[in-house]
């Protein structure tokens, strides 16, 4: 529970430890015998921030470094080192993270008239993508599912085998077969190329994603993780709390007032409704997909409606197309929509795979051509932004609850719920900063249109 006396946002910084990541290089030499394995940095850092998102397949960060130990020479820090960072939330709830030293930037005096100091930026990421990035994936599979291909690229390529440094990988079921080569890739780029090419029957926008949150990494679609975090039935007061949110206004320095701002939204925005001639021009609720087939000679064309399938899609919450029936018939018509070809070198759905199996299995290229990026489009071209004050248990994927109000003036003079942009939304990215005792948190939402 949250203790009475902490403000809003109220964190804090537990430890910042950092030590060369191979054991071998640790300073052990005669004039350096009296130095410490690690370098405790908590109280060096005056700003530090993670970022994690739906569109990225690994997380980041960043901490600013004021320090008079020329730590650059005397560890030394070389871009080689390991970051262990524990933090506690508002909440009592607390948090451990292995980080990869990467990069070290915009260094030099602390100021003008200040140059006994030093002050730098440090950049880090989690030690599995410096894994991955080691070598290029060059590798062939044979009528295999996409979502064992992730599975063995994970394992082989990303795995530490290190239980402190490695996490858990949710991995949902795709469809279909498919015979494929990894073209030359680090394994967080082709793991990105694989969800590129993923199919579900069953959550079938099959907008599969993958990325990796601090608490562990995911290769699904929207429809999972609404699946997995949209039910709140079974959920306490204290967790449903934490995943609602108010716009409030009101200033409340009261223990109560402090945990009501806790759950208040700042610095809402709504980005952009809409463009219509985007709309048109790239087709992004109808569009026709034809399949060229030189070995048969054969040509398939597809329609495409997402008028007539949004509604079977898995959203947080059932939404409305931006533009009426009506205007859509005239100027986005099936007849007059962008129309796509492709090459194709796999029979079609029901046909023989020719002469010993000679051809691959259906690649579902129409599928993946059509809802998509369309689904895609609405998904993100929807996203609302806004500032929350800051919880560990907030991750890209989650679903929450957010009510907002109209910002309009009503005869009665109260305040109007806004029912078209209330209601719940999957978090597709959080930036979380730290500063002073204070935690912040930048969330981007979306829940596929407006309600």
């Amino acid at each position: 529970m949250a203790k009475p006396q902490n403000n809003a946002g109220y964190y804090t910084l537990k430890s910042f430890k950092v030590k060369p990541l191979l054991d071998e290089n640790l300073n052990r030499d005669s004039e350096n015998s009296s130095m410490p394995e690690y370098v405790e940095l908590t109280y060096s850092i005056s700003d530090w921030g993670i970022d994690e998102s739906l569109d990225s397949p690994f997380i980041s960060g960043f901490a600013v470094v004021h320090e008079s130990d020329n730590l650059l020479e005397s560890v030394p820090l070389l871009g080689e080192e390991e970051i262990t960072v524990t933090y506690e939330d508002f909440y009592g709830k607390s948090a451990t993270h292995k980080l990869f030293l990467y990069a070290i930037e915009q260094v030099g005096p602390e100021s003008s008239i200040n140059d006994r100091m030093m002050k730098y930026t440090i950049r880090f990421t989690s030690i599995q993508k410096l894994e991955g990035d080691q070598r290029s994936i060059r590798k062939s599979y044979n009528t295999t599912k996409i979502s064992d291909i992730a599975e063995d690229i994970y394992n082989t390529f990303m795995l530490t085998g290190n239980k402190d440094y490695d996490k858990e990988i949710e991995i949902e079921e795709t469809d279909g077969e498919q015979s494929l080569v990894i073209p030359d890739l680090r394994a967080d780029a082709a793991m990105q190329f694989l969800s590129r090419r993923a199919f579900s029957q069953k959550n079938n926008t099959s907008l599969y994603r993958f990325f990796e949150t601090r608490e562990k990494y995911f290769f699904c679609t929207p429809e999972y993780l609404i699946e997995k975090y949209g039910d709140f039935r079974g959920k306490n007061e204290e967790e449903l709390n934490r995943l609602n949110f108010i716009y409030n206004t009101v200033e409340d320095n009261t223990g109560q007032g402090q945990r009501i701002a806790q759950q208040s939204v700042n610095d809402v925005s709504y980005g952009n409704k809409v463009d219509t001639f985007h709309d048109m021009k790239a087709g992004m609720y109808r569009r026709t997909v034809t399949e060229l087939d030189p070995t048969t000679r054969t040509r398939i064309q597809r329609d495409y409606d997402y008028t007539n399938e949004y509604q079977e899609k898995e959203m947080p919450e059932k939404v409305k197309l931006t533009h009426s029936d009506t205007f859509l018939n005239k100027y986005m018509a099936a007849s007059t929509q962008p129309e796509q070809y492709l090459i194709v070198d796999f029979p079609q759905i029901g046909q023989s795979k020719g002469t010993q199996d000679m051809k691959k299995p259906y690649q579902n290229f129409y599928e993946n051509y059509t809802a998509k990026p369309v689904v895609n489009y609405h998904f993100f071209s929807n996203e609302l932004a806004f500032e929350i004050n800051g919880r560990i248990e907030l991750y890209p994927g989650m679903i929450i609850s957010l009510q907002l109000y109209k910002f309009s003036n009503t005869v009665s003079g109260n305040r109007e719920l806004d029912k078209e942009r209330s209601g719940k939304y999957l978090v597709t990215s959080v930036s979380s900063s730290f500063s002073g005792e204070t935690m912040k948190q930048q969330l981007v939402c979306t829940k596929g249109g407006l309600s």
